[in-house]
């Protein structure tokens, strides 16, 4: 019943569930073929193995060692900023921020900082790190299987710009001060490495299930055997909403697209490179980049241009990344003063790089891959 519970209290699958059935009624009756479900078979086995990795302390190990080993402030903020970018790569930005901020939290008890900041940069952090691989952002596996791209193509997208935004990140840590720090009460957390490297080998599997080298049933089952093995009990924890609200997008954009007046709309605002750059980006901070890559993607060929806005498209406002909102929700159980204020320097911090990030984006689509 709590999985019920969790999964249909979420207001974005309401939003969702509220847009398929709109356009099942006034537009067109759905189809099963709307429904991607090699992306939903992918989605569901990535959110069981990351469940896995969150029930093995994976990112508490490495965040706890890290930390510990910061001098001054400016490090400890560097080391949890590196730890959410890379974490998210493969833990996703969701899962990353659910750890981190926690953290943070015990760790703001011994350094004098303003907790706004620190918070904001994890965000921003795992938002532009979980773009490098598919497993990072839900939207990036969507592409991969709807462009049926491969792994060299995938990597040749993200790489360049994953590398520009941890230099970003990096200069964005410059900003803290370099007060001394001592961290001595922080529980050390050991890691159950035959189950870890257990975890690691089916990850591998999923990897190869998600490019199509393996069928994704395949991996899928590899991943059930997985956490029945290790323990029963994750499945309850794994967020099935995610699969849900991905199902209820592929019908109410599939029930769209078979209505021309709305079609041919929708090209006038994707026949280049940049517009739907662009169109991605801007869609992005109104409807969060996920709705936005299920809709774009169904009427642009540009995949490269829709990655980039997209994940860039993170960025600017909370509803921009459903990872940003997460943070927020984070900040304000955690440290319950200013909301306010976090939300007004979320806003202002975002949208500088949000131009900064945007601008470089901008020169990239036209070195990335050919319309599809």
């Amino acid at each position: 019943m709590a999985v019920l519970k969790r999964v249909f209290s979420d207001r974005v699958l309401w939003i969702a569930g509220a847009a398929a059935i709109l356009t099942s009624i006034f537009i067109s009756p759905p189809q099963m073929m709307d429904i991607n479900w090699k992306t939903l078979a992918s989605l569901l086995s990535m959110m069981i193995i990351i469940q896995i990795y969150d029930y093995l302390d994976f990112l508490k190990y490495y965040a706890a060692y890290m930390t510990h080993k910061a001098k001054t402030t400016r490090q400890m903020i560097f080391m949890l900023a590196s730890l959410a970018f890379f974490g998210a790569m493969f833990l996703t930005n969701d899962v990353t921020i659910l750890t981190l901020v926690p953290l943070f939290y015990q760790l703001s008890k011994h350094i004098k900082v303003n907790p706004i900041f620190p918070v904001i940069i994890i965000a921003m952090a795992a938002n532009l790190g979980s773009m490098f691989t598919p497993f990072g952002n839900t939207h990036n596996l969507f592409l991969l299987t709807h462009f049926n791209l491969g792994i060299k193509q995938f990597f040749i997208m993200s790489a360049p710009i994953t590398i520009i935004t941890f230099i970003a990140i990096f200069l964005t840590t410059r900003f803290f001060p370099k007060d001394p720090i001592e961290l001595t009460e922080l529980p050390a957390v050991e890691l159950n490495i035959p189950s870890l490297s257990l975890t690691v080998a089916v990850t591998i599997v999923i990897f190869l299930g998600i490019f199509s080298v393996i069928p994704m049933w395949g991996s899928l089952i590899a991943a059930l055997l997985l956490v029945i093995f290790i323990n029963p009990h994750i499945l309850a924890s794994v967020d099935y909403s995610i699969v849900l609200i991905f199902m209820c997008f592929f019908i109410a954009v599939g029930n769209i697209n078979r209505e021309p007046a709305i079609v041919n709309n929708l090209h006038q605002f994707l026949q280049t490179r940049t517009s739907t750059y662009l169109t991605s980006i801007i869609t992005s901070q109104f409807i969060s980049n996920v709705p936005t890559t299920i809709l774009v993607s169904k009427f642009s060929k540009y995949v490269h241009a829709i990655f980039l806005g997209t994940n860039i498209g993170g960025l600017g406002t909370v509803v921009g990344s459903l990872a940003n909102l997460l943070a927020f929700k984070q900040y304000r159980f955690f440290f319950k003063k200013n909301p306010g204020k976090y939300l007004m320097y979320f806003t202002i911090i975002n949208f500088a790089m949000l131009l900064i990030i945007g601008t470089i984006g901008y020169f990239l689509i036209d070195f990335g891959l050919p319309a599809k």
